[in-house]
Order: C-alpha cells, then structure tokens, then sequence
C-alpha cells in the first residue's frame, strides 16, 4: 500500500519542524550542542502533540552518520532506518502489550550488546504507565546505572502513573496541547501543497475537532477529503464529523431571553431527529456560554475560536446577559453533563436541563432591589392607592407619641389598630417638625439609658415602614451617645448590614425624630462581637424563616413584592 496519511506523510523530521513545543526542542538542542545527554527522558502529554517524534528526532541527532548534531541529515542508512522504524539501534517498544517483567528481562540481557553502527542505543518506550509494577522495579537500577551506550526514552499521556521511583530517575518534559491558531496554520500549508481547496470555516471545524492534537487534526482532515474531494466546504465537514453548528447555540440563547420553553422541547426533537450526540450538545453548549462569558468580561472577540460573523455576534449580544447569568446556566449546563454520563435516560435530562435554562430568572442586584422596593412603597403610600383611597389616614395633628401608639397597637385593642401601610411620617419641612425645632431647647437633656430605652421602638417602627431596613436594624444598638449624636454598633462581620443602614441614614434619623421628640444624628460604627454582646439588649431572632414568614403574612408590600420577584426564602 503505497498511499501515506497526512500524519505519516507529514511528520516532523527536524527538530525546528515540531510545533508548539519549543521549550522541549529547544532544551534537547542545547543538551546536544553541550554534550549533556541524559540516560533517560520521560515525555508526557496529551496525544498527538509530537512526544514519540521527538524521541525519534533525538535518535537520529545522536545517531546519525554524519555525526551528533543538531540536524541531522536525515539522508544517511542510520537516518533513513530510524525513520522508516527499522534500525538495530533504535528499538521503539509498545508498552500495552510488552508490560510484564518477562519482557523487561529481556530488554534487559540486549543491553549488552554494543549499537553497530550508531553511537547509542536507544529504548523507545511508548506508553510506559502500563508496565507492571514488578516491570517497573526491574528496570530501576538499569535506569539509574546503565551502560554508557544506553538511552531510554519512556513517552505517556498519563505520568501520575508512573511510579515516582521512575519519575527521579529521567529528565521529564511536558508536552502542551498545540494552540489552534497553530493547528489552522499547519493544515492550511498542508492543504496547500496537496493543492486542496478548502473554506477557512472547515480548517476551524477540523483544529477545534482535533483539539490540541496535531495527528488528530491531520487524521479529521484526511478523512474529510476523502469524503468531499479537492474542494472542500463547511457543510461537508459539519456533515461528516457530526459537527453541531453554532447557530444552533445561539438558538438556545435566543429561547432564554424570549422565555419559550415550548420552542425549547422543539429543539430537543430537531436534536433527537438529527441524531445529534446530547453529550457533545451539553459540551458546545458550555463553550457558547464560556464565548459570552469571556466577551461580556474583557469585551474581546480575541480569545475565541470562532468565525468572524460568530465574534460578531457574542460582541453585539454580549448585554443580554449578566455575568451571574452565565454562571448560573454553566452550573446548570455542567451538571447536566454529569447526569447524562450516569442515566440511561439521557433526553429526559437534557429537557429538564434546557427548560431550567429557560425559566431562569435574572439575577437581581440586591442594591436594584432595595430601590424597587422603595418604588413599590412609594406608591402604596400614594392617595391614589386604592387601599389608602378606603382608609382613614393619620391626623396631621396627631402628636409623635400618638403616631407611635397607632403604629405599635396595644394587647387589648389590636383589632382596631390601624393597618401599617395608613401611617404616615410627617416630612421634615412640616409645620409640626418646625415646631419640634423651636421648642428642643427647652427639652430636659437625654441621657443614654434613655436612648437605649426607646430604641426598640424606633426599630419597630422602622420595621412597619422599610422592611428591610428594620430587618438590618435588629442585629445593631447604641454604642455611644454625645447628646447629639447616636453611635449605632454593628459587628465587625456585619459590613453589609452597617453600610445598607449608611445609604438610608436620613429615613432612620426621621423615625429618631418622632421617637425621641428631637433632631438627633446617627453614625454607623463597628466593634468586636464580645464588645456589642455587652450593650446588646435584643438578641438577633435565629429563626428567620419564621420572622419571613410573618412579615409576608402582615405585610401586604412584601406580597406584592413576592409575588413580583417570584421569591422564596434562603436561608
């Protein structure tokens, strides 16, 4: 059979054709410039990136007639044998099937025996992982003291099996995955020399099928000419390799922001119709999320592997998601993938997976949600409101104390209070507050026991106006007190609790002043958890579930705001 493979027919010969794996070549070049040859190597990484023709590059650099040198002439009998795999010298040895100790006996008596004509001979050894443990322990004192004409060269994908005995007895090199940019380039000049007229689009589908690997790559694409012929296009190759289009991803995307699930269990059928592989969809459906992940972060199209419309896509659609999104629909994505690996119901999977996505809400800035809640607030405090335009409202004339017997209720007359939405706190600029201001001087001088004495029912009232900013509320107390100003103490822990009360500092103020009957200032401050325990009169309720619960049940703001996030308690 005279016919080569591309991966045959096109492997590297010299140490300067190898691809991507410069750090290797170069440092095997200086070895032999320097004469620094070690008595055993070991070269792992993924497969098809070039270990086992590396091996062969270095044998014929140390063998060839000319003489060691970096390049060889690859024109000699020792050159032309180590190529064609059949020199005396250069003996390349499959690790699966010669892995017992029988066989590294043997190894072990030819060592002997002189190299004719070479300088050395040389042990290749692919896939090394898979000799024995007894294999392994025969060959330790012969690795670390071998004849001086000796060299071993151990090639793996997988050198976390390799006994660490080994491991300190060779040179290790890693080889990397090639960059696809590199692959392209690779395939494009082969392409070129073998006069193949093939799209840009169908040399990117080839070196992303190839992923990493070279000989892959080079294999995909001989076998994609062999189906479509000197002129290739990328309908051939995405009908050939099963290859599922982009577009399909962006379909996916597309039901997500128009919230379709019917559209959604559709898509699962065309997969299911066009025999699609669930597993390599899951796959390709993560990437697409990791495009726009990558694209909403840095706003570049550098880093992605896809054509130059697909770049212009991600780059246009990059706002329709939010970064949380996207973290959200890879968890959902990646979990999928590992149920399908384990079920014998993969469909059913990849429906539930695919409607999660879907029905996903979006993730909500607690900031954006705080400011929405006061929106909602503001209009239930509205006249138009149409619970207020059926309730009484609070007499401007009412007194603070009366307001806060209102807003608090007593035991015996709870079902006369008045509901919490009806009551108002009068604006700063009213006629009341102005009278507060003139009269304060003549007010006898609060003390700090009397602040503590009162500050429950600033929280309560707090909590019958801003929910969430009383919640905030009760895990604080006053810390300190000047006469004018109150420092309210926040555990060291509690940074987002003390700077939600900052941002809302002049609507506590506002209840301090009809509490207490005076304008007072409030600072937010933080001390050590033993230091708050100490002045803290009003343990922090553990069961939040519970506190939820009944501010739901009594809280008709927080059902409407249920109800328009479609909320549910975390704990």
């Amino acid at each position: 059979m005279s016919y080569l493979v591309f991966a045959r027919k096109y492997r590297p010969m010299f140490f300067d054709d190898v691809i991507g794996q410069n750090h290797v070549t170069q440092t095997l070049q200086n070895a032999i410039e320097q004469n620094r040859i070690a008595n055993a190597y070991l070269f792992s990484g993924p497969r098809g990136v070039g270990k086992t023709t590396v091996a062969r590059i270095l044998a014929k650099a140390l063998n060839c007639d000319q003489g060691t040198s970096i390049h060889p002439c690859n024109t000699c009998s020792s050159c032309v044998e180590i190529n064609e795999s059949r020199s005396l010298d250069v003996l390349e040895i499959d690790g699966a099937s010669n892995r017992g100790i029988d066989e590294v006996r043997n190894l072990r008596e030819s060592l002997r025996y002189s190299p004719n004509p070479g300088k050395y001979r040389i042990f290749i050894i692919d896939e090394v992982h898979m000799l024995t443990n007894e294999a392994f322990n025969a060959l330790l004192k012969t690795l670390e003291e071998p004849p001086s004409h000796v060299l071993f060269i151990f090639a793996t994908t997988e050198p976390h099996k390799v006994p660490t005995t080994i491991l300190s007895r060779c040179q290790r090199f890693d080889f990397k995955r090639i960059p696809t940019k590199q692959i392209i380039a690779q395939l494009d000049e082969l392409c070129r020399q073998e006069t193949i007229e093939i799209d840009e689009e169908s040399i990117r589908l080839i070196a992303n099928k190839g992923d990493g690997s070279m000989r892959d790559a080079e294999s995909i694409l001989d076998q994609v000419i062999a189906y479509a012929g000197e002129t290739v296009n990328a309908d051939d190759t995405v009908n050939l390799l099963g290859i599922i289009q982009q577009d399909l991803f962006f379909k996916v995307t597309d039901l997500i922001k128009e919230n379709d699930v019917h559209a959604g269990l559709e898509l699962i059928q065309h997969i299911f119709s066009e025999g699609y592989d669930y597993n390599e969809f899951l796959i390709g459906l993560s990437e697409h999320f990791r495009n726009f992940l990558i694209v909403k972060a840095t706003k570049k199209v550098d880093e992605l592997e896809v054509s130059e419309e697909h770049a212009k896509r991600y780059l246009s659609e990059r706002d329709d998601f939010e970064i949380e999104d996207l973290l959200r629909l890879l968890k959902i994505s990646s979990d999928a993938e590992n149920l399908l690996r384990r079920s014998t119901n993969a469909r059913l999977h990849l429906e539930i997976a695919l409607v999660k996505m879907i029905k996903l809400t979006t993730s909500v800035q607690l900031s954006d949600l705080l400011a929405q809640f006061e929106e909602i607030k503001k209009k239930s405090d509205s006249p138009n409101h149409p619970t207020l335009a059926s309730s009484p409202t609070v007499s401007p004339q009412k007194t603070s104390a009366d307001t806060e017997t209102i807003s608090k209720g007593s035991p015996n007359d709870s079902n006369q209070s008045m509901p919490r939405e009806n009551i108002k706190i009068e604006n700063k600029n009213s006629e009341k507050s102005e009278h507060v201001t003139d009269v304060e001087k003549d007010l006898p001088e609060l003390t700090f026991q009397e602040v503590e004495g009162k500050w429950p029912q600033v929280v309560e009232k707090i909590k019958t106006e801003k929910i969430a900013l009383g919640a905030l509320l009760v895990a604080a107390w006053p810390f300190r007190f000047n006469g004018i100003t109150i420092e309210l103490a926040f555990e060291t822990s509690n940074g987002f609790y003390r700077s939600s009360v900052e941002s809302q500092i002049k609507d506590v103020e506002e209840i301090i002043r009809h509490i207490y009957g005076r304008d007072l200032r409030l600072k937010c401050i933080s001390v050590q958890k033993q230091e708050l325990d100490k002045v803290h009169k009003i343990p922090v309720r553990a069961d939040r579930k519970t506190e939820f619960e009944k501010v739901i049940e009594e809280d008709s703001v927080a059902r409407d705001i249920m109800d328009t996030f479609d909320a549910e308690f975390v704990k």
